[in-house]
């Protein structure tokens, strides 16, 4: 164990200390490229967990705006019942536009 007269460090000591550095420098583009992939990873992972939320939100809504329809659907009154058989068989609204519409061509 040999040490320098210009340094404090034994020669084995400095030795070992260059050999880290050398290899924390040979080992920078491997851990940069190990995390480029994982942030690529990560990103996949992130916007394929948007497009399902996405998905489902619109299956969500879908499925609450058919419910509103149906429930219109089938929760006529009797009222409404009257007023849509009304319409259906004898608009008389209707038929006093259809007479004011032809009586205008001649």
């Amino acid at each position: 164990m040999a040490t320098d007269p210009t340094s404090s460090l034994p020669d084995d000591i400095r030795e070992s200390i260059a050999i880290a550095n050398a290899k924390s420098v040979a080992e920078q583009p491997a851990m940069l490229s190990n995390l480029a992939y994982a942030n690529l990873i990560t990103n996949t992972n992130l916007a394929q967990q948007n497009a399902l939320a996405n998905q489902q939100a619109m299956y969500q809504l879908a499925m609450t705006a058919t419910a509103k329809a149906v429930n219109k659907v089938s929760d006529l009154s009797p009222m409404h019942a009257l007023a849509i058989a009304k319409l259906d068989t004898s608009n008389d609204v209707a038929q006093q536009i259809a007479d004011v519409r032809a009586a205008s061509k001649f």
